[in-house]
């Protein structure tokens, strides 16, 4: 049994997460705003430092695993970038040198299939994302005043930073394993009334089972991730959305490789 961070803990994906893990015998160490062993702002540099300090404290030092869940939609668009993508990027960067001192150690990080199934996706904040570039994300940001268009964008960063750091020295050359999920339309407190909105959207957004997934799902799926018989998994992207993803996009993935 490991010792595993969560941020995000106290609701939704996160609280489910840290549930099914502690009936597998981990140990978890929750981040988040309330109800969790390090209370920390991922919103703030501050907050970040406090949350490495905190994670450190309390793991001694070590850790098995990582859950990077924190993550916010419906809010400012200045607040999800600086929560969704550089405060996951934060976590992922600050407790990396706790993850080398475990054992068989991985660390998922939580993108979102709107990353391939929504439309009007604002690349300018990406890119300023990617770029590293916070100041500047928060500005174009600004325009959005529900998220909606930068929600998609700073997930699309985060799977792009997985995907690239995953195959480094500093992640799998260290033996950790880095990976990213890409969840649909989960029934959780932040999809709350918009059940009815979604699918009335039809073809627009279709979700083939006809139904929200459940947080428990995805913590069964985090929890494969985080265990040993996921060990080939390095830098992928797991899709994990009723449907939708393979209904707008079928023939756009797999694609072969550019001569």
């Amino acid at each position: 049994m490991g010792t595993i961070a969560i941020t995000g803990s106290a609701s939704g994906i996160g609280r489910a997460t840290r549930e099914r893990l502690e009936a597998d015998g981990h140990r978890v160490i929750g981040v988040d705003l309330h109800d969790a062993e390090v209370i920390a702002d991922l919103a703030t540099p501050e907050g970040r430092d406090a949350m490495v300090a905190g994670v450190t404290e309390v793991s001694g030092g070590v850790l098995d695993g990582l859950v990077a869940g924190a993550g916010v939609s419906g809010v400012p668009g200045p607040l999800v970038a600086s929560i969704n993508y550089f405060g996951a990027v934060a976590t992922l960067e600050g407790l990396r040198p706790l993850l080398a001192a475990g054992t068989d150690t991985s660390a998922v990080a939580i993108s979102s299939n709107s990353t391939s199934t929504q439309s009007g996706v604002d690349l300018a904040v990406e890119a300023a994302c990617e770029a590293g570039d916070e100041a500047e994300a928060r500005r174009l940001a600004e325009a959005d005043d529900t998220g909606v268009t930068v929600y998609p964008a700073t997930k699309m960063a985060l799977a792009h930073w997985v995907r690239r750091r995953a195959v480094t020295d500093d992640w799998i050359g260290t033996g950790i394993r880095l990976n990213a999920i890409a969840p649909g339309f989960i029934d959780t407190a932040m999809t709350a009334g918009l059940r009815d909105m979604v699918f009335e959207l039809g073809d627009v957004y279709p979700i083939p089972i006809d139904r929200m997934g459940r947080a428990d799902e995805v913590a069964g799926l985090l929890a494969y991730l985080l265990g040993p018989e996921a060990g080939f998994f390095v830098g992928s992207v797991v899709y994990m959305d009723g449907g939708t993803d393979a209904a707008v996009r079928a023939d756009d993935w797999p694609s072969p490789r550019p001569d």
